[in-house]
């Protein structure tokens, strides 16, 4: 039996898996650069970032691919598509513990991507809301306040509108 369609199952993991250690990689050096304040550093990063983003892109839509020839070739049904663990099941040695760890390995850099993005998402909140309140201060916005409206210009419902004044004819 010919592996090559298995192998090169195996081999996109591998590519697919580097892809995604590089962002964990780049994530790392975004969240250094946020810290730093390296706005240069920053810059240059999200778009090395960006780049990386289409080369996954890339990548699964080759996955897929892969992955349903070789559900194909090892005669299993293609709709829905096998998860790779399920492939893994049905592979020859080695490539079945090969695929499976891949997917393994992959699952688990997901999940510190996902950790990853939400602690840069989170601080660059906080320094947004660090510059604004900055501002705010600056321009003296934080003591200016109008009836029926927050400090941050947010419409106060709790506040009641007061009804328009009746002016009599006898005026």
């Amino acid at each position: 039996m010919d592996f090559t369609v298995i192998k090169n199952l195996a081999d996109l993991l591998d590519i697919h898996l580097e892809r995604y250690q590089s962002l964990i990689d780049f994530l790392d050096h975004e969240k250094k650069c946020l810290l730093s304040l390296d706005l240069e550093g920053l810059l240059v990063t999200s778009q090395q970032k960006e780049q990386l983003g289409r080369n996954i892109i890339k990548s699964i839509e080759e996955l897929t691919i892969s992955l349903s020839e070789t559900a194909l070739m090892l005669g299993m049904d293609t709709d829905p598509l096998p998860t790779l663990a399920e492939v893994a099941a049905h592979c020859p040695r080695p490539y079945d513990n090969r695929i499976n760890d891949g997917a393994i390995t992959l699952c688990r850099l997901k999940n510190i991507i996902v950790r990853e993005n939400e602690a840069n998402r989170h601080f660059i909140e906080q320094s947004l809301n660090l510059v604004n309140d900055s501002l705010n201060i600056l321009t003296g916005a934080d003591r200016f306040q109008v009836e029926g409206y927050r400090k941050d210009g947010t419409k106060d419902k709790s506040v009641k509108k007061s009804q328009p004044t009746k002016i009599s004819k006898e005026v």
